[in-house]
């Protein structure tokens, strides 16, 4: 399964040049055989042996993304999960080994100025004001001595109020009388109480916005706008065999049932995007959703491998994805979303077979 390996803490204070010649010596050190790179990807695999025909072989991508305020971010993608785990002393070691940028250490000046006000505000006046206070009752106390009295038994009798209205604001919060102090807390019981019935309705407004968005599927060649977003689909066909075009096994032949969907991607936003395999999928007539294969990426032709690549604003990228499919699965449909992942938009693309 192809997903995110890992992340380097913080900002890595290097040129993404820079960063991508220290992964890429890593990755040599390891084991690992570089594929392709780019001005902010690096792809290896990790070969072995003991390995069958036919079986997945190991991959991952280190990418950078250079930050406004100078230095790279960098995340590791791939399916080697097991190899990263086993290196995971030799990862960490390369990660500590990496230059950081410096934060900004904006605490210390106020810390130290704290320090400075703690001494200067030492009143003793406090005590010396509270004696003579008490004092002041006393000479009255000579004459009438039961006086004194009612002043000690007045004092613990304001403690029990605020405990018994403590008390009924407990008993009281189930039936969402809210006091200032359980303000928040009461106030999202009462939503749940009065709106109980509206969380379904929010699903299946989604379900039902999802199943909008498929009968609205546009044909090959008609673009389909998300978010702010926009695809597409140029050629779409269904092979039994596919031909490596990548480096290190020119040539080599893969058999299976594929479909493979070319596409134009833009970018309509104010800043750069980066594309993920994650935004597009494959659905059926079986309602089966089949994300895009991982092991076929060394298939598609180098100028069309745009995943993990930086889109600039308002330029147009031709790309190309592969999918292994059931033999006997047909009816399908490109699902295809915004490069946010937390958007939830999709729009969809019927290859008609």
């Amino acid at each position: 399964m192809y997903g995110e390996l890992g992340t380097i803490k913080g900002i890595v204070d290097l040129s993404s040049e820079h960063a991508l010649d220290e992964a890429e010596a890593f990755l040599a050190s390891q084991g690992y055989s570089i594929l392709r790179r780019t001005s902010t990807t690096l792809t290896a695999e990790r070969r072995s042996s003991e390995e069958s025909a036919g079986e997945a072989v190991p991959n991952l991508t280190v990418m950078v993304t250079p930050q406004s305020e100078g230095g790279v971010q960098i995340k590791i993608r791939g399916n080697d999960f097991e190899g990263v785990q086993a290196r995971q002393t030799e990862w960490m070691g390369w990660s500590e080994s990496l230059p950081r940028k410096a934060e900004a250490e904006a605490g210390a000046p106020s810390d130290e100025q704290d320090g400075i006000q703690t001494p200067e505000v030492e009143l003793p006046p406090p005590p010396t004001v509270e004696s003579p206070t008490l004092p002041a009752p006393a000479p009255a106390a000579d004459v009438p001595v039961p006086s004194p009295q009612p002043p000690t038994t007045t004092a613990p009798p304001p403690p029990r109020q605020e405990s018994t209205v403590w008390r009924g604001t407990k008993l009281a919060f189930g039936g969402c009388v809210v006091l200032p102090v359980l303000l928040v807390i009461g106030f999202v019981g009462c939503l749940a109480l009065v709106g109980g019935g509206g969380g379904e309705g929010g699903s299946g407004s989604g379900e039902s916005r999802e199943r909008k968005a498929q009968e609205a599927a546009v044909n090959i060649g008609q673009p389909v706008h998300v978010g702010e977003v926009t695809w597409t689909v140029t050629n779409a066909r269904q092979v039994s065999e596919i031909r490596e075009k990548g480096l290190g096994r020119f040539g080599e032949t893969k058999r299976g049932n594929f479909v493979i969907v070319d596409f134009n991607f833009t970018n309509n936003s104010s800043e750069a995007v980066t594309l993920d395999s994650a935004s597009v999928a494959l659905m059926d007539s079986s309602g089966n959703k089949s994300e895009a294969d991982p092991d076929t990426f060394g298939y598609i032709p180098a100028n069309k491998d745009i995943f993990l690549e930086n889109v600039n604003p308002g330029v147009t990228r031709a790309g190309e994805v592969i999918f292994t499919v059931a033999p006997d699965a047909s009816g399908f449909k490109l699902q295809v979303g915004d490069t946010d992942m937390f958007s939830g938009k999709n729009g969809y693309v019927d290859l008609g077979f």
